[in-house]
């Protein structure tokens, strides 16, 4: 794997090389000093990812971002600014993720690993398991490269899930269901994308709903299904990129249903900062602790959408204006203490990061909420002490397939999405990601210490299904249940 990177100064690029070259084996660093430097070598040495300091970066550089629009680079910033500003930047130019600092190592590592499954991924064409079917003949040049246009009528489809981890699993429950006709799946880094050589859409349609009951009854991850059915003929990239544009309409519909689109759309114009004379409602209701009208504002803001739907990254940068007012409010009336400082700064990566907005828009609510009224979920109250509870919490349900986030925050009387962002900015991690470790961990044990089948130990472990936990089993542990109790 080849990296580029432009770093703050000589000591930052020191200790990401070190960072880098102690936790992963096969990537090749080089260190740029300036912008400039780099963008003259995209021209003739084409990396997998980039590392850029964004501080170092003029907007008005066209040289950079040519290179980054044009050849389709995939990036990650790091910036010590955690303004809207920068995130903006970063959105409009795609960039994998922002590190603001300081940040830790495991954060970097975590985003170049799962950028190397992705790499791995898309250069491994996809293998039939049913030797007797019949394959469309398109291939992945066909979606970026070729101008090819099919000679039979396609509908395109994708397969949508927040977590990137989930995609090999997709693929795979994919690669064994009954679907009728000609059809062939894609491994791609942000969906898995589906060709049907059909026009029946009604029955496409029906497959698709029969798939996605199929998916939720063994698996407790989210996904949703985009349906390009618009019916123009043109190239196979163009209709790829009507498709990828679909998937972001996730963004406002959310998941575990279908979406459909029929005809051509694009996103609708949208100013994404507050004007004056919001940005002064904004201060008055702020000064008055006014929650009630607060959510109004927020709620007709923000969930009234309708199609044609704005740009989702000016939704975003829209939400960060809105946060900007709050920065302004806490720096007024000296709000910041070190755990008001994490809180702000977990909501402003919520709103980055978030595949759906109503998740978004929950968060900020309840910050907005906790900053306002004091008592409320008490924020500064037993840190420390709340993930000790939560922990012991797992350990003690984790069995249970049903036990969850929801059912926690029940449990210790606390608002369910201030349990997972306080959960996650003190310990580190996110509250799913600790209750698979707990549940893998004690899998672990029983592999090695029981005979017991594998679908008894999945279901002592708080997984409803065999496949699910094998998936995470392999994904945690980097080998299959058998593999493990096996020593291979």
């Amino acid at each position: 794997m080849k990296i580029h990177m432009v770093a703050k100064d000589a000591l930052e690029a020191q200790g990401i090389r070190w960072i880098i070259q102690s936790h992963l084996t096969g990537v090749q660093l080089t260190t740029w000093d300036d912008i400039r430097g780099l963008a003259n070598a995209l021209n003739h040495n084409m990396p997998d990812l980039i590392i850029l300091d964004m501080d170092k970066w003029e907007w008005d550089d066209e040289m950079l971002k040519a290179a980054l629009q044009n050849n389709k680079i995939r990036w990650l910033g790091i910036s010590s600014e955690r303004v809207f500003q920068v995130a903006y930047r970063g959105l409009r130019l795609h960039a994998e993720e922002i590190l603001f600092r300081p940040f830790s190592p495991t954060d970097l590592i975590k985003q170049i690993q799962q950028l190397r499954f992705q790499i791995r991924n898309e250069q491994q064409a996809p293998i039939s398991t049913k030797e007797n079917r019949e394959m469309v003949d398109i291939d992945y040049p066909d979606f970026f490269l070729t101008e090819q246009i099919h000679t039979k009528p396609v509908i395109m489809s994708a397969f949508v899930t927040p977590h990137a981890h989930t995609l090999p699993l997709v693929y795979d429950i994919l690669q064994g269901y009954p679907f009728t006709g000609k059809y062939r799946f894609f491994a791609l880094s942000e969906f898995i994308l589906g060709i049907h050589e059909t026009q029946e859409t009604t029955h496409l349609k029906e497959e698709y709903r029969a798939f996605l009951a199929h998916w939720k009854e063994q698996m407790e991850e989210p996904l949703a299904l985009v349906i390009n059915t618009y019916s123009e003929k043109g190239p196979l990239k163009d209709i790829y990129q009507q498709t990828k544009q679909l998937t972001e309409q996730v963004f406002f519909e959310g998941y575990d249903i279908i979406l459909a689109e029929d005809e051509r759309s694009g996103w609708r114009d949208m100013d994404p900062f507050l004007t004056p004379i919001e940005q002064r409602h904004w201060i008055e209701m702020l000064e008055k602790k006014d929650t009630k009208a607060i959510r109004e504002w927020v709620e007709n803001e923000f969930f009234t959408y309708k199609k044609p739907y704005p740009s989702p990254d000016m939704v975003r940068i829209r939400l960060t204006s809105v946060l900007a007012q709050i920065r302004r409010y806490m720096k007024a009336y000296k709000t910041q203490e070190a755990e008001w400082e994490n809180a702000y700064h977990s909501v402003f990566q919520q709103i980055i990061q978030k595949p759906v907005i109503y998740e978004i828009v929950s968060e900020l609510l309840t910050f907005i909420s906790q900053l306002l009224v004091p008592g409320r979920d008490n924020i500064q109250e037993g840190s420390g002490k709340l993930v000790e509870k939560v922990k012991e919490m797992i350990e003690s349900n984790y069995w249970d397939a049903q036990w969850n986030l929801a059912a926690c925050a029940d449990m210790l009387r606390i608002n369910k999405s201030t349990l997972s962002r306080r959960f996650s900015v003190e310990s580190g991690q996110s509250f799913r990601d600790t209750l698979h470790q707990v549940r893998i961990r004690e899998a672990k044990r029983l592999l090695q210490e029981t005979d017991l089948p594998l679908e008894e130990i999945s279901r002592l472990t708080g997984y409803s299904h065999q496949t699910y936990f094998n998936a995470k089993f392999k994904q945690l542990v980097g080998r299959t249940p058998l593999a493990y109790r096996s020593g291979i």
